[in-house]
């Protein structure tokens, strides 16, 4: 049996449909610190410092979708 399905929507909709944040006020946000902290010439200023809190938990979170996904593909049942 072979069956295909087609979705047509857009990015913000698989967002909300997934149940992902919104995160363009947040990247805005950096994007203006980071500006900033340039403009000033902060010595040894590192733009990855102002995220970095969140980097951890967000590779694990990926990981998590890749594995829900990889599994939903093979057809495997989720780990208990």
């Amino acid at each position: 049996m072979n069956v295909q399905i087609n979705v047509d929507m857009s990015p913000e909709e698989l967002r909300r449909l997934m149940g992902l944040p919104d995160v363009q006020e947040f990247n805005q946000k950096v994007m203006e610190q980071m500006l900033q902290k340039m403009k000033e010439g902060a010595e040894g200023f590192d733009p990855t410092s102002i995220f970095q809190s969140s980097i951890g938990t967000n590779v694990d979170a990926m990981k998590s979708w890749m594995n829900l996904f990889g599994n939903f593909a093979s057809g495997k049942s989720a780990e208990k």
